[in-house]
């Protein structure tokens, strides 16, 4: 016999997915706001179409001859992925009333889940075996191209600054700031630069602003004051404890990005779901899920530094 005690009604739905709304709001994705987000439909989309500049030519007087100067170039793309996701059946009466309410851990739980999935995905990084490992698509990993979707092309290693022994240093961050900015990069006002680190790069910039020599500096005064990085050479920090290390595994890999350079499409978003599953003798079972894709619209607008920790 169902236990009607925990049958699911269209209220218990609405809640649910109330609940999953508001504490993904409240655990913000960090990536959100450093990325360019668009909506997304179908199986793939077109992310950009990159066209190889060229240069003009001087025409002779009096030519009859048109200038032959084909334009050449690929395509990236956003491709739909694999489903993000977390969820649970409901044994008993009192996880069933924790379901639709949004300040209970059964909600933040499975929610908190998919956010750090979702920030993963936008990051191109995946946690296999405990270790958080670049995969495909996002900021770091793979970007599918071609005129349809077809081959992954890697973040080019002339975009990446050798570690030199070092962790994250001014001379560094001077490097990536440069090469971003001749690529275009940053340059803008409307196209802010950021930067993924950990606690350790954090450290970092606060060893920074303490080794400045310059008396009343607005960034070593803060950095000392609260232990937490300000913007320094117009990048904004973003801390987390997943970021990858390089291929070689040994060194913590820091990526600096334009947010204009990076397109985040959405398929669906957050978005948490209640019903009575039938075939598990019709037990309530709640589910978040997303689906989210990353790429890289040009490889030139992210520079990773590899850092000693």
């Amino acid at each position: 016999m169902p236990d009607y005690a925990l049958n699911v009604t269209d209220h218990h739905k609405l809640m649910y997915a109330s609940s999953v709304q508001m504490v993904a709001q409240q655990k913000k994705n960090p990536l959100e706001g450093a990325v360019t987000t668009v909506m997304a439909k179908g199986e793939a989309q077109s992310a950009a179409d990159l066209v190889n500049a060229g240069e003009y030519a001087y025409g002779e007087d009096r030519s009859r001859r048109n200038p032959e100067m084909p334009v050449s170039g690929t395509r990236r793309w956003l491709v739909r992925p694999p489903v993000i996701e977390s969820g649970q059946y409901i044994d008993d009466e009192d996880k069933f009333a924790m379901a639709t309410d949004p300040t209970s851990t059964f909600v933040e739980v499975h929610t908190a889940r998919v956010v750090r999935g979702k920030a993963d995905r936008i990051l191109g990084i995946r946690r296999v075996d405990n270790v958080f490992t670049v995969t495909d698509g996002g900021i770091l990993g793979t970007s599918i191209e071609g005129k349809r979707p077809g081959a992954a092309t890697a973040l080019p290693a002339g975009q990446i600054i050798p570690h030199g022994g070092t962790g994250l240093t001014i001379d560094k961050l001077r490097a990536a700031k440069l090469a971003l900015q001749k690529a275009d990069f940053g340059i803008e006002d409307e196209d802010p630069l950021y930067a993924v680190i950990t606690p350790e790069q954090s450290d970092d910039l606060i060893a920074i602003a303490q080794a400045s020599t310059t008396p009343l500096n607005a960034f070593n005064i803060q950095e000392l004051q609260t232990g937490k990085p300000r913007t320094l050479l117009g990048i904004t920090w973003i801390m987390t404890n997943r970021v990858p290390l390089n291929a070689a595994g040994t060194h913590r890999l820091i990526p600096i990005f334009s947010k204009r350079n990076i397109q985040v499409g959405i398929w669906q978003d957050i978005k948490g779901e209640m019903w009575n599953d039938t075939s598990a003798k019709n037990k309530p079972y709640v589910y978040v899920s997303a689906y989210i894709d990353a790429v890289r619209v040009e490889d030139k607008g992210v520079i990773a530094i590899e850092c000693l920790e």
